[in-house]
């Protein structure tokens, strides 16, 4: 996955009619990236010393998406799955898109909100490769979760490149051309879970969506305006609603399924 730009610096950069200064976006301090760094590096320590990361047996027992499992009740593994990775590769390869993607979206939409859509995202994922490989499934990985939060990165930029200006516009289309090459690559590649990759970036481009930050300025006729974010995790708590009974439906349905 390459680098985004930097996080967007104000609203209404450049204006067609009027001579409107750039504001300055309000940003929050970020951590829940660094906790969800230290956990993924912290149970791939824990893979090692029970026998090693691509050995399925540690897999299974820690938490991996698992058919036999999921299907015996284990639902579970669809979350602790998200914590797990198979091979060095593949640990930093997904840290590295964490670290870049996770810091920048949890600035823009806050430690909440951010949280609620990286869980989210990576329960759809794993539901999506469960659901479309039944028993047959072996996966683990973070994948799915972070590229909810490409989609949610997609979303926050769609919604507002109109006044973000060029720099909007441009993050748009940077945004689609590092979903395109990830997918192609995953289609193309053996032993990755594109599935997961899809069912994670469908449900963060639409969490993401419904839980952007949606600015206005207050102070606007002072000399002190600023740009205030109007949604919270408690406004948007609908949004997060539809998501878990969206899940709550779909584990049982996809179970129900592959049992028949």
């Amino acid at each position: 996955m390459n680098e985004p730009d930097n996080h967007p610096g104000g609203l209404y950069d450049e204006s067609p009619t009027d001579n409107v200064p750039a504001l300055p976006l309000p940003l929050n301090r970020p951590f829940i990236t660094y906790i969800l760094l230290g956990a993924i590096g912290l149970m791939f320590g824990l893979e090692t010393v029970l026998g090693g990361s691509n050995n399925p047996q540690v897999l299974v027992l820690l938490g991996a998406n698992y058919g036999p499992g999921i299907m015996e009740g284990e639902v579970w593994r669809l979350f602790a799955s998200m914590f797990l990775h198979i091979g060095i590769a593949h640990l930093a390869f997904n840290a590295y898109a964490l670290f870049i993607f996770g810091l920048e979206m949890e600035r823009l939409y806050d430690p909440g909100r951010f949280l609620v859509v990286y869980i989210l995202s990576g329960l759809f994922g794993s539901l999506a490769s469960f659901a479309t490989k039944g028993p047959l499934v072996l996966s683990a990985g973070a994948s799915g979760a972070i590229f909810g939060v490409i989609g949610m990165n997609l979303a926050y930029f769609l919604l507002h490149r109109d006044a973000l200006g060029r720099f909007g516009k441009a993050r748009v289309q940077s945004t689609l051309v590092i979903i395109a090459i990830n997918l192609l690559f995953g289609f193309t590649v053996p032993g990755i879970d594109n599935m997961a990759h899809i069912g994670g970036l469908v449900s963060g481009f639409v969490l993401g969506y419904g839980l952007a930050p949606r600015y206005e300025i207050a102070n606007q006729y002072t000399f002190n305006p600023r740009v205030v974010d109007k949604t919270s995790l408690l406004s948007g708590w609908w949004v997060v609603a539809l998501g878990v009974i969206a899940l709550a439906g779909g584990v049982p349905l996809a179970i129900l399924f592959w049992q028949i």
